[in-house]
């Protein structure tokens, strides 16, 4: 017993150095959790810009010389330029009514019409259901 109990105090003296805890654990964590910083007075390396860099940020110039101004513009102005607007009637058969949208799904005008279209599929659809139930049980 004596030989068994130096044997498991060993293995619970290696478990304890090998495992995280108290102010160990709170020091990894905070390494992992810390941000990354680039250091702080530095200034874009672009002549003639003298905007001083965020410590955060990884890149050597500002974001006016950096392009991500430009990329951001061309993005919108590409959405804005693929959406035409189109003239439709409402699928809904008693509205009818005629509309535009910039939306190439849309078919209703408003969502009261869109609404009023699915309660009319959900009430055809019960119909149906029930017409199909009176013919089982006629048979």
């Amino acid at each position: 017993m004596g030989h068994g109990a130096a044997a498991g105090g060993k293995e619970m003296e290696l478990r304890s150095t090998r495992a995280l805890r108290g102010n160990r654990l709170h020091e990894v964590a905070n390494a992992m959790l810390k941000t990354k910083t680039y250091g702080a007075g530095r200034v874009c390396m672009m002549d003639g810009c003298g905007t001083r860099l965020s410590a955060y940020n990884p890149s050597g110039v500002c974001a006016l010389h950096g392009g991500a101004w430009q990329e951001d513009f061309h993005r919108t102005t590409r959405k804005a330029t693929q959406r035409e607007e189109i003239t439709r009637h409402c699928a809904f058969e008693q509205c009818g009514r005629e509309f535009t949208t910039t939306n190439p799904a849309k078919k209703y005008c408003s969502d009261a019409c869109r609404m009023k279209a699915f309660q009319a599929r959900v009430m055809e659809s019960r119909h149906v259901g029930d017409e199909i139930v009176s013919v089982r049980r006629a048979s």
